[in-house]
């Protein structure tokens, strides 16, 4: 973290919302313990950002790509996966009691076709997430398909029933079609870095949502989604070529960070 920071930093950046990785991607198993190491990881690397001068947000979570993988494989463990799931959950909300993350992130469903078994674990940790993000007033970073209207409308709909405050879920990384649906609603939610995506929404969405660049620190898929400083540089083309002023960009990269996570502005 403190090589990506620093270079983040140099470019203008001052706020980032660090997100667990599955414990596979550091080298450990699937087991619950093993997700206790990825969550020290990701509350040790969460310092170290902080000591930089970034702004920071620590998340923990399950991803559901995670569960997807284990139960594909044993589709008839469907059950044993989801208690252990549940218990990884319950002890984020124990990390964020004690004030070591502070929130949940990434939980939801998988943004490609899986399993039914999967598709429904995964649902039911997502609620159970839900209900203990709205007892503990936490944010979520949601990860799910990109389903477009049908999928916000689900949100929705689940949002009201666990009566959740809807400014502390944040809807990961969306499509365009998924994000103006999530707007037109008035979800949260963040878009991804890339020039095309940002200079598609910059004429259709309102400055009211975040961008993102999911970059993973992994050697093995450099540069997978975007590098901190390319979504930098990305917004930098949009004010150049015209195409936003600098209070849209004002307004989506510290209005509306310090609005939902309750960070100082730079």
């Amino acid at each position: 973290m403190a090589t990506i920071g620093k270079k983040f930093l140099e470019v203008g950046g001052w706020f980032t919302a660090l997100v667990s990785l599955p414990p596979s991607h550091l080298g450990f198993d699937n087991t619950f313990n093993s997700y206790v190491k990825a969550f020290e990881v990701v509350a040790s690397e969460c310092r170290v950002a902080k000591e930089l001068g970034l702004r920071v947000v620590c998340f923990a979570g399950i991803h559901p790509a995670a569960v997807e993988d284990e139960i594909s494989r044993q589709p008839k463990q469907s059950v044993k996966v989801l208690e252990k799931a549940l218990a990884v959950i319950d002890y984020i909300a124990k990390l964020i009691r004690n004030g070591i993350v502070d929130g949940f992130g990434e939980v939801g469903r998988p943004h490609y076709r899986a399993i039914p078994e999967a598709f429904v674990v995964n649902n039911m940790v997502m609620v159970h997430t839900l209900t203990l993000a709205k007892d503990l007033n936490a944010p979520v970073h949601l990860h799910l398909e990109q389903g477009g209207e049908a999928t916000v409308i689900d949100i929705v709909k689940t949002i009201k029933t666990i009566d959740v405050n809807r400014n502390k879920v944040i809807l990961h990384h969306l499509s365009v079609a998924t994000a103006k649906a999530s707007q037109d609603r008035e979800l949260v939610f963040t878009i991804p870095g890339k020039y095309p995506i940002l200079r598609e929404c910059a004429g259709l969405l309102k400055p009211t949502y975040m961008v993102e660049s999911d970059f993973i620190d992994d050697p093995r898929r450099a540069g997978v989604s975007s590098y901190p400083w390319n979504i930098v540089e990305n917004q930098k083309r949009l004010l150049e070529e015209g195409l936003v002023n600098e209070e849209y960009l004002y307004r989506i990269n510290i209005d509306t960070i310090v609005k939902l996570y309750g960070v100082q502005p730079p």
